[in-house]
């Protein structure tokens, strides 16, 4: 298969959606970074692509850790449990996966929230890219500079639902493959459409376990061992202390 930015159907879809990123920096919200999705063998087949999608993150949906979010109106509401990866330094296209490397400062977990209102399928490509893939908010832990390069020998990904253990890995790229590729991915595909990976970008790079669906009144727990737990809420109605994104970063 082609890249995925040589896909017609991916440059519109990515054309609209930069659209409606240029549109909120405009309006004061500030970039984060980026996210990637769809990047498991499976997912690859289904959309009939050859590389992951890419989305972009602002401190519009960024949340405390423990934040309660309404999920009332979700058609279907997902949780994503995922290693975040910071950049250090302005990556280009092309780029080895040395280099890749390299360019990566730091390390952490977070968690994504998304609510899957269309049809997933090759067909709604362009419109699952052109709403962001589904993104509704994310949580980031504090990142850690000494895993810079992603040095990500040691870590293990616990999953807890109202405090019972429901799964855990420490095979991190078994779903999304190398973050090293990951990270020339979104490189490659933002210099295919203007824009650039920046240094203090940050890049969440996939779920390590499968999505898990929302269900109204718990708490998802994500512990990246040895880095402290991150956690959300969902329910119904929104506690607005906790809900409120936070000051921005840039």
């Amino acid at each position: 298969m082609s890249a995925s930015w040589e896909d017609a159907r991916v440059r519109a879809g990515l054309t609209r959606q930069l659209a409606m990123r240029t549109r909120m920096l405009e309006a004061g919200v500030a970039a984060i970074g980026w996210k990637v999705g769809f990047g498991s063998p499976s997912a690859l087949e289904l959309m009939q692509i050859g590389a992951p999608l890419i989305g972009f993150l602002t401190d519009a949906t960024l949340l405390e850790s423990g934040a309660w979010v309404d999920v009332a109106g979700w058609q279907r509401g997902i949780v994503e449990f995922e290693v975040a990866v910071y950049l250090g330094e302005d990556l280009g296209p092309e780029a080895s996966d040395q280099e890749a490397r390299a360019a990566v400062s730091a390390v952490g977990p977070a968690i994504e929230l998304a609510d899957v209102d269309l049809a997933v399928g090759a067909a709604s490509l362009e419109e699952i890219l052109a709403c962001d893939i589904f993104h509704k908010g994310v949580i980031l832990g504090v990142p850690d500079e000494e895993r810079a390069g992603l040095a990500i020998g040691g870590l293990i990904a616990r999953v807890l639902i109202d405090g019972r253990e429901v799964v855990r890995t420490a095979d991190l790229q078994a779903i999304t493959g190398a973050y090293s590729s990951i990270v020339t991915t979104v490189a490659d595909t933002l210099a295919a459409n203007g824009e650039v990976l920046r240094k203090g970008d940050v890049i969440i790079t996939g779920s390590v376990v499968p999505p898990i669906p929302v269900s109204e009144g718990t708490e998802f727990v994500f512990a990246l061992d040895p880095f402290h737990p991150i956690s959300v809420r969902v329910g119904a109605s929104a506690d607005e202390s906790t809900a409120k994104p936070l000051l921005k970063r840039r």
